[in-house]
């Protein structure tokens, strides 16, 4: 008897979990999951003289949005701070804490790799480079809003109806 008691409180604390988490997920439409960003919205956020007001909110939202990339994300942010380095915009100590503090940001990196065919064709379509190609791909495929500072992704992704979260926007957390 005491143990189904006990089985019966730790099922109504899962479900009670569950409602929790529910209740905090972004409701409405498509694209309310979250956000795709890309290293143009990423990196102002560790160099003072690229910072806008619009990537200080990005950054504000960190803890109220799920932010996604494509695995890319990765190697370009890397590519962003190496190159610093060797402009000497910033000292290989600053570098290893810059790519620290990347690592430790709470975004989720998407590990499906897109099909050669569909990112040959949406990159051509409209004239994207394949890595651009695959933010896009990512927030359509997974129907989050697409967050960029990249006019012609912008434009892209504006082409296709999705929605999209520029410096023209105006970030609602």
């Amino acid at each position: 008897m005491v143990k189904e008691v006990k089985e019966v409180t730790e099922v109504k604390e899962v479900e009670k979990a569950r409602e929790a988490r529910k209740a905090k997920e972004p409701q409405g439409g498509p694209a309310s999951a979250g956000w795709v960003i890309d290293a143009s919205v990423t990196m102002p956020w560790f160099f003072a003289d690229e910072a806008t007001p619009f990537t200080e909110g990005l950054l504000d939202a960190l803890g109220s949005q799920a932010m996604w990339a494509p695995t890319l994300w990765v190697l370009e942010c890397t590519n962003v701070l190496q190159s610093a380095q060797r402009r000497r915009r910033i000292d290989a100590t600053r570098r290893a804490e810059i790519a620290s503090e990347l690592s430790a940001l709470p975004v989720r990196l998407d590990l499906e790799i897109p099909d050669f065919v569909s990112l040959d064709r949406l990159a051509a379509a409209h004239a994207l480079s394949a890595y651009d190609a695959a933010y896009l791909e990512l927030a359509l495929r997974r129907s989050l809003i697409l967050v960029s500072l990249d006019q012609r992704l912008i434009a892209a992704a504006s082409a296709l109806g999705h929605p999209v979260l520029s410096a023209d926007s105006e970030i609602r957390n």
